[in-house]
């Protein structure tokens, strides 16, 4: 769509207006609202945070394997959380869930 203006804008200025700074600053203006290289850095930072998302979601569930290990095995709260990173809330809230199986 932005090629179709960029297009009728070169051939209204060509036809009518013969302005040669009009023609660039369209240039410009179609280049600035769709560019295949931002769009492809923007596509590599939205991988790249997946990546990260993920890597995460993965950790907090090895926290909570090990929590659950370490209530099994009688570890206080504090214990639990210098091992896994997790807060006091978390770890309680994984006590109950425990408990309630």
């Amino acid at each position: 769509m932005l090629l179709a203006i960029q297009n009728l804008i070169e051939y209204l200025n060509r036809n009518y207006f013969n302005d040669d700074k009009l023609e660039e600053e369209v240039i410009t203006m179609t280049k600035s609202l769709y560019d295949p290289e931002v769009e492809k850095q923007g596509i590599q930072k939205g991988i790249e945070q997946g990546i990260k998302q993920g890597i995460k979601q993965g950790e907090k569930k090895k926290s909570i394997e090990i929590a659950k290990k370490g209530i099994l095995k009688g570890l206080d709260n504090e214990t639990i959380m210098d091992l896994t990173e997790l807060s006091i809330e978390e770890i309680e809230l994984i006590r109950k869930e425990m408990s309630l199986n």
